[in-house]
């Protein structure tokens, strides 16, 4: 990040007890930024390097010199590559015309206009897990859980949206002295929808056996 000579804005506050330096969009020059996902080349490059770190302690003193030159080859390689995956990102200016009635009854609307100073980027640093819902992910931190027992099971949702075990960070370890078991609402709902499901299958089975009478 190039920040501003002189920026007003420049200053830190505290996130979660510690100091974070913050400064606002307009005081930005540009930021830099990188591609998260590798490419084939990438992905190939840090294998290779992964399985010649793993044939050192084995190899001999001059075994160990041809790795080492490989090893120091391998990583120029993949600087090559992720810098050529870097990139800079100015901050614009956008305008949005609103309309809004001054109260509930109101027959006409008032037209007033928003500006904002911000990165082209959709930032994703404060997902919910309703939002998450459906979705796959290499990686996610998790913050907090929720407390008081508003959601029950909460965790299994949450947990859920990771594909791998290394990919998931907890800032806080899962309660096992709470309940998992489903609430008698969820236990209630399937009853009912077995009831159902019951009842409509007989419902089908008696109206194809009349179908193929007539």
């Amino acid at each position: 990040m190039k920040i501003k000579d002189n920026a007003t804005s420049h200053a830190y506050k505290k996130y979660y007890g510690k100091k974070v330096w913050t400064v606002c969009a307009k005081d930005v020059e540009w930021i830099e930024c990188e591609h998260v996902i590798k490419t084939e080349a990438m992905v190939r490059l840090e294998r290779e390097l992964d399985d010649l770190i793993q044939k050192i302690p084995l190899a001999t003193k001059r075994a160990k010199k041809r790795l080492q030159k490989k090893i120091s080859r391998i990583n120029k390689q993949l600087i090559s590559l992720c810098v050529t995956r870097r990139f800079k990102l100015e901050p614009q200016n956008y305008r949005v015309i609103v309309a809004m009635k001054p109260h509930h009854y109101a027959t006409t609307k008032l037209y007033f206009t928003c500006q904002m100073t911000q990165f082209p980027v959709n930032l994703n640093d404060a997902t919910t897990g309703h939002k998450l819902q459906g979705m796959s992910k290499d990686v996610i931190i998790i913050t907090s859980w929720p407390k008081g027992g508003l959601f029950r099971n909460w965790e299994y949702t949450v947990l859920s949206r990771v594909r791998t075990l290394e990919g998931l960070y907890m800032f806080n370890a899962i309660d096992m002295n709470k309940s998992f078991e489903p609430s008698t609402e969820l236990k209630a709902y399937f009853k009912r929808a077995r009831t159902m499901e019951t009842k409509f299958l007989k419902n089908r089975e008696r109206a194809i056996e009349q179908f193929y009478k007539k």
